[in-house]
């Protein structure tokens, strides 16, 4: 039976610099801003451990177009060890580290395949007799508004055809479908699809395999989960997906619910419990703390909990050690609330039905185009897809309903 093992990974951000995190402690930032390289390298050992026949990496492999002398000479020794190991690399850049003809980077190993910004198609041949096309193209700017996944087709014979792209699907407003938009039911050219640019680990179709690896290091709590790469089996009967976690540290949240009135004490055992609960042996963990009560907490527990102590208690009992818990943020909610001062008035129906309508793609957009449409705060905006868009509506709307909880006491 033909087949081929590879591993596919993308979002490789190395060197990424994890802006707005420079305060947490130094031990804490420096093993953060090195997760990237960890990562990369298990990723590597992935490979070399599996003995698979090629590695695809899926574009971003540095943060940045202007790439770090730092970051180019640790992706090129792992390309050497690939290399050793007899491994070829089929590589493509995305927008993040999309090729700038007048930059000057290391040249890679032999075994290295770049694709250039015009499609191209390179055969491979393992050592059992099975071939495979690989088709992709590298970002050569910024923004890719063009549905280049169109342009993918099969050219001559092989047992497998699979494609590479940096890119998201296709929302239909111009001003988010800046990075290779495709349509899913679109993409039947291809036996495997091998995505990039999505953080967020995920199947988008199965025959053919349409997959997105996610990044290999989360880089904020919205990126929250085990990150790694996959090791793919491309088979004439279908494909296996086998994902390896590789990095080094994890984003985490935790929920505390509190049915029953809690006093100080109380509330720092949870809390205490769930850091302990949260650790690790074999990686590193940045808490996040939503406590989510049926009922209003003390005043003084609650302004300790605004004015930030509760988080500065949980920080000084830190302890300095490889795999360890920081936790990043503490967070209080209000499960239930008496709302019957808004049914009245329909306000509460109104609510639910607006929250929903914005978690749509479209929706969310067309709300959010403003931002995203102005040069002074677009640069500093990232893309956002399902769950985080979710996640972001749910968040804002737990801010508002807090404030509609207090003004409820205050008209009171």
């Amino acid at each position: 039976m033909k087949e081929v093992r590879f591993v596919h990974m993308a979002d490789l951000h190395l060197d990424s610099p994890f802006l707005g995190l420079k305060q947490l402690p130094d031990v804490v930032f420096r093993q953060l801003k090195d997760s990237t390289f960890v990562s990369f390298t298990k990723s590597v050992d992935v490979a070399i451990e599996e003995m698979v026949d090629f590695v695809i990496i899926a574009g971003d492999i540095y943060d940045e177009e202007d790439q770090s002398i730092k970051a180019q000479a640790r992706f090129y020794r792992e390309m050497e060890r690939l290399n050793k190991s007899g491994i070829p690399v089929y590589m493509i850049h995305g927008n993040h580290d999309y090729i700038a003809k007048y930059q000057d980077r290391l040249k890679l190993p032999d075994n290295v395949t770049v694709f250039d910004t015009e499609l191209e198609c390179y055969q491979f041949t393992s050592s059992r007799g099975s071939t495979a096309n690989l088709y992709g193209f590298s970002y050569g700017e910024r923004h890719v508004r063009e549905a280049v996944y169109k342009n993918y087709e099969r050219m001559g014979e092989a047992d497998f055809h699979i494609g590479l792209l940096h890119g998201s699907e296709m929302t239909g407003n111009p001003m988010q479908d800046v990075y290779a938009p495709f349509r899913v039911n679109d993409m039947k050219q291809m036996d495997y699809w091998a995505l990039g640019h999505i953080h967020l680990r995920q199947v988008l179709a199965e025959e053919p395999m349409i997959y997105f690896p996610g990044n290999i290091q989360g880089r904020h709590r919205k990126e929250a989960g085990e990150k790694g790469v996959t090791l793919v089996s491309l088979r004439e009967t279908g494909t296996e997906l086998t994902f390896v976690d590789t990095a080094p540290i994890i984003w985490e949240e935790r929920r505390l619910e509190i049915r029953t009135e809690v006093d100080f004490s109380g509330l720092f055992q949870l809390l205490m419990q769930a850091v302990k609960e949260a650790k690790r042996a074999d990686k590193a963990v940045l808490l996040s703390l939503v406590v989510k009560s049926e009922v209003a907490l003390s005043s003084d527990v609650k302004q300790r909990m605004d004015s930030g102590e509760w988080l500065d208690t949980l920080q000084e009992l830190w302890i300095d050690e490889p795999n360890f818990v920081w936790v990043m943020r503490v967070a209080y909610e209000v499960v239930k609330q008496d709302t019957d001062w808004l049914a009245s008035s329909g306000l509460v129906a109104e609510w639910e039905m607006a929250k929903e309508a914005l978690k749509q793609e479209s929706a969310f957009y067309q709300t959010t185009e403003s931002l995203f449409a102005n040069g002074a705060t677009s640069r500093f905006l990232e893309d956002l897809d399902g769950l985080e868009r979710e996640a972001l509506v749910e968040d804002s709307a737990s801010l508002l309903e807090n404030m509609l909880e207090q003004l409820k006491g205050d008209i009171k």
